[in-house]
């Protein structure tokens, strides 16, 4: 099981790059202002990348250097640099650094210090409730052209995220709400679907999985269609509270949104969405019923 005793590398990037940021907005100075003032090594360009959390390090001295320039309190000072030191630590997915790709790290990361995970997905059963036999199906096709033993350590690096929610000490909080087309389109054979659905039923019964499925006689509660995507509530990080974001990805790479107005956009669509979808028990009714449907096809 994964380590998670020290906050990820990725993730303490995130926060110490989302502090400068906040510091530099007080301090009414701009991206090249700080580039300036750091001298020789530093551009408008690094900067920016350390504020988004997406590579850099930041030294010790470097670290005093920012805080003196952006007039730093003495307590966010030193909470960046603690958060300096664990990111020289390495990520828990690092063994499998060969097969996870660079935009999916930063989730990995923030997935594995989450306190709380709500999702919506739209089209497919998200990875943390996935079978090893509906995971594997997908990645035939996605990576088709991999070898088995690559897609074999892909599904162990799945299975060992989904040691996250079923640990027994405290495990991370999953609230999911699940597009009814997710539960109706085919993955694998019949068999793999059946024993997907099944596995959902029994994962709603955890007590830190919540799962509700939003029927096709809903709509669109939004007026409008919406992608899949994941909030995540991280715990505290060298003494102070973490800033939320939401995450989504695509074909062509994942995203995440840091700005605390478009969190809470997504947090109140979340709201309307769940407010149509099944309850809980209605839910895994709806489940079994397609589970049953899918056997008889078999």
């Amino acid at each position: 099981m994964a380590d998670t005793s020290q906050q990820p590398t990725s993730v303490a990037r995130k926060q110490i790059g989302m502090r400068l940021r906040e510091a530099r907005q007080q301090a009414n100075l701009d991206l090249a202002d700080v580039a300036n003032a750091m001298g020789p090594g530093w551009s408008i360009s690094k900067v920016g990348r350390i504020e988004r959390g997406e590579s850099g390090r930041v030294s010790l001295p470097e670290a005093d250097a920012l805080a003196e320039i952006l007039e730093m309190d003495a307590d966010t000072h030193a909470n960046m640099i603690a958060l300096i030191k664990q990111a020289a630590s390495k990520s828990w997915w690092y063994e499998y650094r060969d097969v996870i790709q660079g935009g999916f790290r930063i989730y990995a990361d923030m997935e594995a210090c989450a306190l709380r995970l709500t999702m919506y997905h739209n089209n497919i059963v998200p990875g943390l409730l996935q079978t090893a036999d509906y995971a594997r199906a997908l990645d035939r096709v996605y990576f088709a052209s991999e070898p088995e033993v690559t897609l074999d350590r892909r599904l162990q690096l799945k299975m060992e995220r989904q040691t996250f929610i079923t640990r027994k000490t405290k495990p991370i909080i999953v609230d999911a709400v699940l597009h009814e087309s997710a539960i109706y389109t085919q993955v694998g054979s019949h068999a793999v679907m059946e024993g997907q659905l099944e596995y959902l039923v029994e994962m709603s019964k955890r007590a830190n999985i919540t799962l509700r499925v939003l029927p096709f006689a809903a709509g669109h509660p939004l007026g409008t269609a919406t992608g899949s995507f994941t909030i995540i509530d991280m715990k505290p990080m060298a003494g102070t509270e973490t800033h939320p974001v939401v995450y989504f990805d695509s074909l062509v790479g994942a995203a995440c949104l840091e700005n605390p107005d478009e969190v809470e956009t997504h947090r109140s669509a979340l709201v309307s969405i769940r407010h149509a979808a099944l309850d809980e028990v209605s839910t895994r009714t709806r489940l079994r019923q397609v589970a049953k449907n899918t056997s008889r096809r078999a």
